[in-house]
């Protein structure tokens, strides 16, 4: 395939897994775009999304579906910087065709002439020897860069031995958007997700959402930030018998006075806001954000109901200043992601 000149070439096309309603991957893209509008308000800006009508209307860009390859192939042709991102999408454990779907998508933007970014990703696990292999060789390839959300995505490029792109300690894109709330609101915030596992121990958070209602007076708010997590939450409430309410709105989280969450997305809006936050984990990327930010947290697969009324009593005796000055850290990193696209489209 025959590069077109970078002189010729104008715009950014995103990749990543949008379109999907799920509130966290939303917060990723806004936050892509409002950098990428800092950097030229006229720069065209197109994402590869499931909904792309929707897509246009709600984030202002043009949009193109995932499956229309010949589409974005054209595409990529006159596009001066390919972002894969944001998100968790090197890895195998969704799916082993996804990430051979976005490491095709790499290979193919690089092959026709884009300078290519990983955006504030995070990075694993990959399971599969030969996904790994594969992965590597793309990435090493074919990234000019990649920015990671964690230092422990960061150390699995080095363990897997990528070399090629410049590799750099970021954070996650939504931490961009998200702004400290002052007034606090009486509840428990729950995010859930529906996951292998958290069916076992739905009667624990039912017994975690009463606890938090009984000792400290919070009534238990279930939000809903992606497909399926509507169905966790009904689960949980079906035999609860105190007051409790489910949601959408994410600022829910950042307003709350307790937060514990599964969702990754839940733990950055409500530490953003500044609410008293807990994690549980289901995926290394949950578990490696709690230890950077410093929150308690527990993994899904060893809870009991007592260990999850003692996690909350962890986070509402967190040491909020300790945890606004991680985030203060993290909002700093963030602006990594902004500062090598503006590079890669500068060149």
């Amino acid at each position: 395939m025959k590069r077109r000149p970078n002189s010729a070439r104008r715009g950014v096309l995103i990749c990543g897994a949008y379109g999907l309603e799920n509130a966290g991957d939303d917060a990723i893209l806004r936050a892509i775009t409002a950098t990428l509008r800092e950097y030229d308000r006229t720069m065209p800006v197109t994402v590869m999304a499931r909904r792309p009508k929707s897509t246009t209307a709600r984030f202002g860009v043009k949009a193109v579906h995932p499956l229309r390859i010949l589409r974005w192939l054209r595409l990529m042709r006159r596009t001066k910087l390919f972002i894969s991102g944001g998100g968790s999408l090197i890895q195998d454990v969704t799916s082993r065709r996804s990430l051979w779907y976005y490491l095709f998508t790499i290979w193919c933007a690089k092959k026709r002439g884009c300078a290519v970014q990983l955006y504030g990703c995070g990075i694993g696990p990959v399971r599969h020897r030969r996904d790994r292999v594969l992965a590597v060789r793309v990435l090493s390839s074919c990234a000019d860069a990649v920015t990671v959300r964690d230092e422990d995505s960061l150390q699995i490029l080095s363990d897997w031995g990528v070399q090629g792109p410049a590799l750099r300690l970021a954070a996650d894109p939504a931490l961009a958007l998200a702004q400290p709330v002052q007034e606090r609101e009486r509840t428990a915030v729950f995010a859930l997700r529906s996951w292998p596992g958290f069916w076992e121990k739905v009667p624990c958070f039912e017994r975690a959402a009463k606890y938090a209602w009984e000792k400290y007076g919070l009534e238990p708010v279930f939000v809903t930030l992606g497909p399926g997590d509507r169905t966790a939450a009904g689960s949980v409430c079906a035999e609860l018998d105190v007051p409790y309410k489910i949601v959408s709105d994410t600022r829910t989280l950042g307003r709350a006075g307790l937060v514990l969450s599964m969702r990754l997305h839940g733990l950055i809006f409500a530490v953003s806001g500044g609410a008293a936050t807990a994690g549980v984990s289901y995926d290394p990327k949950v578990e490696a954000f709690c230890r950077h930010m410093g929150l308690a947290w527990a993994k899904l697969g060893g809870l009991t109901a007592e260990s999850l009324c003692a996690l909350v009593d962890e986070a509402a005796r967190e040491d909020a200043e300790a945890v606004s000055e991680s985030v203060q850290r993290q909002r700093t990193l963030e602006r990594v992601n902004a500062v090598t696209a503006a590079e890669l489209l500068a060149r």
